[in-house]
């Protein structure tokens, strides 16, 4: 493991996605054979005995919170009032970085509005609930400040201007990637000071503890896209041979594709908002799409709130591709 941190932080219109390797369905088919009979592909990442018990939404965010730190440490001193952005891609820890480094720093965590506020677009009544007296703060997960239904945009169209007014004082603002994709194509104005995550490579794939050559190291790196939790993820499922390999039923469809926008769009939703979200789809239409999803693996539940798989992730991705659906940069 590297002592050096390869952990960067660049504007977001610097990331530059690796492109994915593309697979034939002979290649698909020679690795799901490999697999079944124990036997490791050449570009197998070599794995110990400590590997099969590792949590891919559990590693040292420790150099990632650094480096946010050094990226922002001259813009926080001067205690301006404004927001800066940091774009969360699905699975990157990008939020968990955020609130380890706003602990760090002494600010405070924005709790976000609740749905009727939402839906009455009670800016000041949420604001005056944080009572921060003029502290800075992070907004964790942007996409909770809005449902895309009728009533439910009102609520970020008003807070964005005032927040880019400098209205409530310096904050980071971690917003998800496809949230902010859709923000993008529907708000007439640029957000300025975005940030993110520079995409993953090889170094920092060995900072983190994963051993390999170059050549393996970096096919995996595009496989995730250059996303650094995915590639974790990818990983952990590579050395756990008894990994469910998400797929999509057969059977998907239009209203497939709406749930599985909806859930990224909004990272989550219980299925009360969902069927909101989604008012012109039958509530039993929609229970059993959930349900066939979750038995393959593309979704999952938290207690009451459905959200994508990271093993199901990338396939949904591919899927809404081939839909034409606005899809992020990352």
């Amino acid at each position: 493991m590297s002592d050096e941190n390869h952990w960067q932080l660049i504007p977001a219109e610097e990331f530059e996605c690796p492109t994915p390797p593309t697979l034939t369905r002979f290649q698909q088919v020679w690795r799901w054979l490999l697999r079944t009979l124990g036997i490791e592909a050449e570009d197998a990442i070599a794995s110990d005995e400590h590997s099969a018990a590792f949590d891919y939404q559990h590693f040292d965010r420790a150099p990632a919170v650094n480096a946010l730190h050094h990226h922002l440490a001259d813009w926080v001193s001067e205690e301006r009032s404004e927001v800066t952005f940091l774009l969360d891609p699905p699975f990157s820890g990008t939020a968990a970085i955020a609130r380890d480094w706003t602990w760090q720093q002494g600010w405070a965590l924005v709790t976000p509005p609740s749905i009727s506020q939402i839906r009455d677009v009670a800016v000041d009544e949420w604001w005056q609930q944080q009572a921060l007296h003029d502290a800075a703060w992070l907004i964790d997960d942007l996409a909770r400040f809005l449902l895309r239904s009728a009533d439910g945009l009102r609520f970020i169209r008003v807070l964005l201007p005032r927040l880019l007014q400098g209205d409530f004082g310096q904050g980071v603002i971690v917003c998800d990637s496809w949230t902010f994709a859709f923000l993008r194509r529907t708000w007439p104005l640029n957000l300025p000071r975005v940030y993110s995550f520079a995409p993953v490579g090889a170094p920092l794939l060995r900072q983190l503890g994963i051993e390999g050559r170059d050549r393996q190291l970096g096919r995996l790196a595009k496989e995730a896209r250059g996303n650094v939790g995915m590639a974790l993820a990818l990983w952990a499922c590579q050395i756990n041979n008894d990994q469910q390999q998400a797929s999509l039923p057969v059977e998907a469809d239009d209203n497939t594709a709406f749930i599985l926008y909806a859930l990224l769009l909004h990272r989550g939703l219980n299925g009360k908002r969902l069927q909101e979200v989604l008012s012109s789809m039958a509530p039993d239409e929609l229970n059993v799409q959930l349900l066939r999803l979750e038995q393959f693996g593309i979704v999952e539940r938290d207690h009451e709130c459905w959200r994508l798989s990271a093993h199901g992730y990338l396939t949904t991705r591919t899927f809404l591709a081939g839909r034409d659906y606005l899809l992020d940069d990352f």
